[in-house]
């Protein structure tokens, strides 16, 4: 009932099912009212047009069927979710392959009508997706390819879900976790006289970075880095195969080809190039990285023998001597609400913007919000926005954001408002006090945020170019142009205050040390990173790798002479090989140069 508002959430099991039949039928009926237009009466108002308003209208409704699976407490309306995606994702191939339809849109290309630059690029966008997705295949290419694309949405899902496995633990005792903050350790279930450790990024990292026994690190490390399991490595081989199986019909020798020909660099050869470029300039700055590390290393413990589970420890270490802040004393300055309650003003302030929060409406869970978005000086509506920031089980285990609804103008001249959610896994309140966020954390959640405020800002007619659907190698660019504000004092005072008195906001000097501390080790960091683009492309370019053996090779080579922590299998826990970012890892890299 909110204006410009057609998301549906909180739908049961049944009701995403008879929305995605509703979706299909009426996908289909406008396909078949399109090929049916002869091809010497072709014009933009019967072949283009009706394309146009179909992504308009269905783009929310296939996202109310899709989301569910993501934050649903309910095992049978996740299940329902799922079941819908992949039926979904069937229908749109097949769509896409339509050749009568090809014809049709291909016949208005030649006609040579005048429209605008948006429309004309559209219009480039259907040709190439068509093509792309098989439409001048043959009968039997075209269900090969559907029989393929069925399996790597299977294997994509099976590896979520062993990524997002909270019964794995290690049980350690208060010696074996020396030098973590008494916070922490409260934190922790008690079992058996022995503090109770998820393998979860939440609980690992802190201990990477500051458990002062070397044999505890080691052991985190190991248990993280095999959480996948050799099930994860065998699913990603798979995937990859039958990508390339996929590149091949198309006719591309590598899928990485086929995933690249789109972007910028256009073609793999122009990826590793780049990779490997950038690898070898900060080649003399990480060197002189890790020799102050080592160093340190052999101060603390007498050993100068260094191995990756002592990389965020040292660096850690590093830090606190060249910079002077304590990393557990800031914490205590950040309480969710208070950060979020400050960026929301934050960006209200920067782009005249006005957020009013939405009471008694339905959502899928208790603690979920929703905002409405206007122009502070015009008044007009802009968009709405849900924020599910708490974590409980079964819900997606990153931070991301999710576009809900696009805005873009409809046949009838109504606009449609952007709708987004941004989920995350804070921790939820413990006896009324609100809990504390790492200051990493708070950059993560700023970083999405921001692609919240591009999707709700942006005024494209057409749904296809609605923000968060933009060209690959810039999606990043606005939110880590805005993720620079974490660093400046004015808006970390706006996010910040003591968890005992939030009216003592954090201090100008740690402001100006964490701005420091951002670009210390930064070419150890990077390099890390790239090691992970360059397996992604490796793989994504040749055929039968083993990919456990090729890190293992590529490790010491790019990480300065450190080997691969022996029994880690960082193809089994690294989500964006296997899903969404599969063969353009690089993406985030380029974007930032």
């Amino acid at each position: 009932e909110l204006p410009g508002f057609s998301v549906q959430v909180n739908l049961s099991a049944a009701e995403i099912k008879r929305l995605a039949d509703r979706i299909i039928a009426k996908s289909k009926e406008t396909y078949d009212a399109v090929a049916a237009v002869p091809l010497d009466k072709v014009n933009f108002a019967n072949a283009i047009a009706p394309l146009a308003e179909l992504d308009a209208q269905q783009f929310p409704l296939v996202q109310a069927c899709v989301l569910p699976r993501m934050v649903s407490p309910s095992e049978d309306i996740c299940r329902a979710s799922a079941e819908a995606e992949k039926r979904l994702d069937s229908h749109f191939l097949l769509c896409r392959q339509r050749e009568d339809v090809y014809r049709v849109v291909k016949a208005f290309t030649e006609r040579g009508e005048r429209i605008g630059p948006e429309a004309t690029r559209f219009v480039q966008y259907l040709v190439r997706e068509f093509e792309r997705n098989g439409a001048k295949l043959t009968q039997t290419k075209k269900k090969e390819m559907e029989k393929l694309k069925s399996l790597i949405d299977d294997l994509n899902l099976k590896y979520i879900q062993n990524m997002n496995d909270f019964t794995k633990f290690l049980l350690l005792s208060e010696e074996e976790l020396a030098g973590m903050p008494l916070e922490f350790l409260k934190d922790l279930e008690e079992t058996d006289g022995k503090r109770k450790v998820l393998l979860t990024g939440y609980y690992v990292t802190p201990i990477l970075e500051h458990c002062k026994v070397g044999s505890t690190r080691k052991q985190i490390a190991v248990a993280y880095g095999q959480k996948g399991g050799n099930q994860n490595v065998a699913i990603l081989e798979k995937l990859v195969q039958i990508r390339h199986r996929l590149a091949r019909l198309l006719g591309y020798s590598n899928y990485s080809d086929f995933a690249i020909e789109p972007r910028m660099p256009m073609t793999s050869r122009k990826v590793l190039e780049f990779l490997e470029e950038m690898s070898e300039q900060l080649s003399d700055l990480a060197n002189r990285e890790l020799t102050v590390l080592k160093e340190l290393k052999m101060k603390e413990e007498g050993d100068a023998q260094f191995g990756m589970e002592d990389l965020l420890y040292y660096m850690k270490r590093g830090e606190q001597h060249k910079v002077d802040l304590d990393i557990g004393e800031i914490k205590r300055y950040f309480p969710v609400k208070l950060v979020i309650s400050g960026m929301l003003k934050m960006f209200q302030d920067l782009f005249a913007l006005r957020f009013e929060e939405i009471k008694d409406v339905e959502v899928w869970h208790d603690t979920v919000r929703l905002f409405s978005v206007w122009d502070a000086s015009s008044s007009d509506l802009l968009g709405y926005f849900f924020l599910d920031i708490f974590s409980r089980e079964g819900k997606y285990d990153h931070t991301c954001v999710v576009a809900l609804q696009n805005g873009c103008m409809c046949s009838n001249g109504s606009r449609k408002v952007p709708v987004a959610v941004l989920l995350s896994q804070c921790p939820k309140e413990f006896d009324g006090n609100s809990a504390l966020l790492r200051f990493p954390e708070v950059v993560r959640i700023f970083h999405e945020f921001s692609h919240v405020v591009h999707h709700i800002s942006n005024r494209a007619t057409f749904s296809r170019f609605s923000s968060l659907r933009l060209e690959g190698d810039f999606a990043e660019i606005p939110s880590l142009l805005l993720e620079n504000w974490c660093y400046e004092s004015i808006s970390l005072k706006m996010m910040s205050g003591f968890y005992q008195d939030i009216t003592k906001s954090v201090s100008t000097e740690a402001c100006q040390s964490l701005k420091r501390r951002r670009d210390m080790f930064a070419g150890l960091k990077l390099k890390q990173e790239i090691l992970l683009c360059l397996v992604d492309q490796i793989i994504h370019t040749s055929e039968n790798v083993d990919i456990d053996e090729l890190i293992k090779d590529l490790h010491p080579k790019v990480i300065l002479g450190i080997p691969l922590l022996e029994g880690t299998s960082p193809a089994s826990c690294f989500p964006r090989i296997a899903v969404g970012y599969d063969a353009v890892c690089y993406s985030y890299i380029w974007s930032e140069v």
